[in-house]
C-alpha cells in the first residue's frame, strides 16, 4: 500500500505527551532507558535525563507502524569535567506489538526491509561511493542519519531540525521540487548499477537480504479483496470522468481486471531487466523533504528521501513512473516531462561513469541509456497506474477524512483475515488525477 511512513513538518502542530504516556502509546518500546543504551554508543559524553513524545503523523499519513517524534534532553560532560545542557530531536518508527495490527500491513517484512537498508545495504554503497570518488567529490547523503535499527524500532534524525519539511500532497510537486528529488534518485540509482555492474556476486547478497513488501504470489490472497475494491473504485472514478466508450476506458478496464491485476503488478515489480537495481519503492510526495530558500519558498536548497520500507530490486522504470505520474500535475508533465526525464537521465550517466571502471554495453554511452530507460519505462511504467489507485486516493484526502487505521481490527489473529479495507472518501481532484494519469499512460503507449 502506498502510505508507510511520513513525518509531519514543521509547519505542523503536535501534542506533546509526558514519558510515562509516551511508554504506554508505544507499547513500553521508548523508554528512557532505550535512548539512553543507544545514545552511549552514540554520544557516549552525553547522559539523557528525560524525553518528551509527540505524534510523528496525522490519520492517513501512516499505516504500517507508529511513528514519533522524541525530544530527548540532558547533560552533555566536557573534558574539564563541566556540564552543559543538550537537547537533540528524533524521529522514532515503532512496530506495532499487536500482532493482528503487524499482519495486517504486512509490518514485519516492511520493518525488516527497512532495517537491512539502514545497516547493511546504504553502508556497502556508501562504502562503494568512497572507494571510486575523491574527497573533493560530490557525494549521494540524502538519507536521514539512522542511529539504530533493529526488528522493531528505528530511531533517525529529525530534519526538521535542519529546516526540511514536505510539500503539500494535494497540490502535487513543483517543477523544481521534481526536478531536485529526480536527481537525488538519480545518484541512488545508479549507486546501485554501478555496484551491480563491478560487483555482481555480492549484489546478488545484497538482493537476497530483501523482500517484496507487497507485490509478491504469496500475497496474492492476502490483497485479493483489497485490490478487487481498489480497481471497482478506480474504474469508477475515471469512469465519472471519461467516456464509457472511449479507449481510455477500454485500457483502464484491461489493466484493472480484479483476475488479472494483481498477477500483472506482481510481474512488474518481479521482471528482470538490464537497468534493474535496489529502488527506493515508494516514490511518492510524502516520502520527499524538501529545504526551501527561506528568502525564495519557490528555490529548493535540498533535498532528502526517506522510508525505505518498500525497497525492492525492480527495474528503475517502477521508481520514476511513480514519481512522475504519482506525484505531479498533468499541466506539468505535458510541459517538463521530457525535460525532466532528460535531466534524470543525465545525472544517472554521470554517476555511473563517476563509479564504474568500464560500462557495460548497453548504456556505454548516453544515448544508448536514454533509449534504454525510455523502451523500459514504457514496458513497466503502468506499474504507476497500479500505484495510484492506493496513493491518489489517500492524497487528496485530507487527515480528516482518512479512515481509521485500525478501526474494527482486533487482537484475534483468526478474525479480520486479508489486507483491512482503507476506503477513502471520492473527490473531484481524485477522480481529476486518476483520468489524467490514465490519459497520459494511453496517449504514451504505456497501456
Amino acid at each position: 500500500m502506498g502510505i508507510t511512513e511520513t513525518p509531519k513538518t514543521a509547519t505542523t502542530t503536535t501534542t506533546t505527551t509526558t514519558t510515562t504516556e509516551a511508554a504506554n502509546e508505544s507499547k513500553k518500546v521508548l523508554t528512557l532507558a532505550t535512548f539512553q543504551d543507544i545514545f552511549k554508543h552514540v554520544e557516549p559524553e552525553v547522559r539523557i535525563e528525560a524525553f518528551e513524545l509527540a505524534q510523528g503523523s496525522d490519520r492517513g499519513d501512516n499505516y504500517t507502524a507508529a511513528l514519533y517524534r522524541i525530544c530527548l534532553s540532558g547533560q552533555r560532560l566536557h573534558l574539564d569535567g563541566s556540564t552543559h545542557k543538550w537537547q537533540q530531536n528524533v524521529i522514532c518508527k515503532v512496530l506495532p506489538e499487536s500482532v493482528v495490527q503487524r499482519e495486517a500491513y504486512k509490518s514485519d517484512k516492511l520493518f525488516r526491509n527497512e532495517v537491512e537498508f539502514y545497516t547493511r545495504i546504504m553502508p556497502e554503497l556508501l562504502k562503494f561511493q568512497a572507494s571510486r570518488t575523491g574527497l573533493e567529490s560530490q557525494l549521494f547523503n540524502s538519507i536521514p542519519k539512522c542511529y539504530t535499527a533493529r526488528q522493531d524500532l528505528l530511531i533517525m534524525e529529525d530534519l526538521r531540525v535542519r529546516g526540511f519539511e514536505m510539500s503539500d500532497r494535494h497540490k502535487g510537486l513543483s517543477t523544481e521540487e521534481t526536478q531536485s528529488v529526480l536527481l537525488q534518485v538519480a545518484q541512488l540509482h545508479a549507486l546501485s548499477l554501478a555496484y551491480k555492474f563491478e560487483h555482481p556476486l555480492e549484489f546478488r547478497k545484497m538482493c537476497s537480504l530483501i523482500s517484496e513488501g507487497i507485490f509478491c504470489t504469496a500475497n496474492a490472497n492476502w490483497y485479493k479483496n483489497y485490490y478487487e475494491r481498489l480497481t471497482k473504485n478506480a474504474i469508477k472514478m475515471v469512469s465519472d470522468v471519461l467516456p464509457a466508450d472511449s479507449k481510455y476506458m477500454q485500457a483502464m478496464h484491461n489493466f484493472a481486471k480484479s483476475s488479472s491485476f494483481f498477477s500483472q503488478m506482481v510481474e512488474l515489480a518481479s521482471a528482470e531487466s538490464p537497468l534493474s537495481a535496489i529502488c527506493h519503492g515508494d516514490c511518492w510526495v510524502n516520502n520527499f523533504l524538501y529545504r526551501y530558500d527561506p528568502a525564495d519558498r519557490q528555490r529548493v536548497l535540498e533535498v532528502a528521501l526517506i522510508d525505505f520500507q518498500l525497497v525492492r530490486y525492480s527495474s528503475i522504470a517502477l521508481d520514476i513512473a511513480n514519481l512522475m505520474y504519482c506525484c505531479t500535475t498533468k499541466k506539468m508533465r505535458d510541459a517538463q516531462k521530457d525535460t525532466l526525464l532528460k535531466g534524470y537521465t543525465e545525472e544517472l550517466y554521470k554517476w555511473l561513469e563517476l563509479l564504474c571502471t568500464v560500462l557495460p554495453d548497453h548504456c556505454n554511452t548516453l544515448q544508448k541509456l536514454q533509449e534504454l530507460f525510455a523502451q523500459e519505462l514504457k514496458t513497466y511504467g503502468r506499474f504507476a497506474l497500479g500505484l495510484a489507485m492506493d496513493i491518489i486516493p489517500i492524497s487528496t484526502c485530507s487527515s480528516e477524512d482518512a479512515p481509521d487505521m485500525y478501526l474494527n481490527r482486533n487482537d484475534d489473529p483468526d478474525e479480520d483475515v486479508g489486507a483491512p479495507a482503507l476506503n477513502f472518501p471520492p473527490n473531484d481532484l481524485c477522480r481529476q488525477k486518476m483520468s489524467e494519469i490514465l490519459i497520459d499512460m494511453v496517449d504514451s503507449d504505456m497501456l
